[in-house]
């Protein structure tokens, strides 16, 4: 996720030495990525259902759990977390000069935000004050976004490269047209243009990536500061819960759930990603397979611990974000990573998880997938003047096994999806 040319400095390395080569993909990283994506989708599904186990649901505010449902998100910051040394690497090891670097990270970072505020929308979104339907409107939005962050196959002529480019181009003003006249209506019926809210997920994953890969290159990817950034991280959350950034009132409120949150508890998830993700960088002095299990096994039990310890403090909370939560969140993470890297990477049984690695290589499509598919069964079925989402959806009302068997068939039919786009070449990249 997330270089040195003619007028630029030539940018920090990314680890304790520049690497020589650029890293190879990690079929266990794709494979956590896939997992994470996969209980994503089958979460979401079975969200309000009746009947559905606890483990499955999030853990309310006010109660110090947490579920598997809660280590979803923080999975999503720590695998990109991972994956910043080994984007970096790769555009340093092709000597990208610095502005170059930033420009990505700012554009990566806004691509993010802006998608994160399109989806918090959609609870406001008004039929009247727009001139079209919530449903078509974000069919449309959503169609646009495929075609603008398709990547261009390497090995696209020079017609099909034209073909693809036309249509980013008519995408691309497809869309600003659909946020011109966006509309908005909260329960005060006051009528707005979009609003950035607590800004989704995909936009707090924006801001969580951006400050870790500053933390990231500043640091140079050395592994004592990073671990330092971790303990700082989980202490702006405490500090900020305390008063000690009340001074960023404004800022605070822009960023809704503050900066404790986003920029602490949050961070420090990535921050720890970051930190299992240097070692697998061909600069690394932890190269052995052995050496990194012992790593990543230290490293997640004591994330663990200190969640555990910290716990007095402000109890597990994924809603608050807790430091408690994101710290043992993360410590779960890392030991998951490890179990990933020693079954696929070390014991080579990447078959296992085939069904895994298109979505871990291409998460952006398959979490937008569900909403997409939603979207065109609706005006499909407007059209028709049938109920198709009671076809897809049977037993989503009567809940408990049937609605999670339900939510299963669901989850694979978009999985498949995903697949059938990833080997066709029609992966999304921001």
């Amino acid at each position: 996720m997330t270089g040195s040319a003619t007028g630029a400095s030539a940018p920090p390395h990314p680890g304790p030495r520049e690497p020589a080569v650029s890293p190879g993909r990690l079929a266990s990283l794709d494979a956590f990525r896939g997992f994470d994506i996969l209980t994503m989708v089958f979460v979401n599904a079975i969200a309000g259902m009746a009947g559905i186990p606890f483990i499955l649901r999030h853990a309310p505010a006010t109660m110090d759990a947490y579920t598997l449902t809660d280590l979803v998100f923080p999975g999503f910051l720590f695998i990109v977390g991972v994956s910043i040394p080994l984007a970096l690497a790769r555009r340093i090891a092709a000597r990208q000069p610095v502005r170059s670097l930033a420009g990505h990270l700012i554009l990566r970072t806004l691509a993010l935000l802006f998608l994160g505020v399109i989806q918090v929308n959609h609870e406001r979104f008004s039929a009247a004050a727009t001139g079209m339907s919530g449903d078509l409107w974000y069919f449309l939005a959503y169609a646009a976004v495929f075609a603008i962050w398709a990547s261009v196959p390497r090995d696209a002529g020079p017609a099909r490269k034209t073909l693809i480019s036309g249509s980013k181009i008519a995408a691309a003003v497809l869309l600003v047209v659909l946020v011109v006249i966006f509309r908005g209506q909260g329960p005060d019926g006051a009528v707005t243009w979009l609003r950035h809210s607590w800004w989704g997920i995909l936009g707090m994953i924006g801001w969580t990536y951006l400050a870790g890969s500053l933390v990231y290159i500043a640091c140079r990817g050395n592994r004592v500061f990073l671990a330092a950034g971790i303990g700082f991280t989980a202490a702006l959350y405490i500090g900020s819960r305390h008063g000690a950034l009340d001074f960023l009132g404004p800022f605070n409120r822009f960023l809704e759930h503050g900066a404790g949150s986003i920029f602490g508890s949050h961070t420090s998830v990535v921050l720890a990603g970051i930190l299992a993700g240097t070692l697998f960088l061909p600069g690394s002095e932890v190269r052995k397979p052995g050496a990194r299990l012992r790593f990543l096994s230290v490293m997640g039990a004591v994330l663990l611990l200190a969640g555990y310890l910290l716990r007095p403090l402000h109890g597990f909370s994924k809603i608050a974000g807790t430091e408690s939560w994101a710290l043992a969140s993360a410590g779960i993470c890392t030991l998951a990573l490890a179990l990933f890297y020693a079954v696929l990477d070390v014991a080579g049984w990447k078959r296992a998880a085939s069904f895994l690695i298109p979505a871990g290589r291409n998460p952006l499509l398959a979490y937008l997938l569900p909403d997409q598919i939603g979207y065109a069964l609706l005006l499909l079925g407007g059209l028709l003047h049938l109920d198709l989402w009671r076809v897809l959806w049977p037993f989503a009302e009567k809940g408990g096994l049937a609605g999670m068997l339900n939510a299963a068939v669901v989850t694979a039919l978009v999985l498949l999806i995903t697949a059938l786009c990833t080997r066709a070449g029609f992966i999304l990249r921001l």
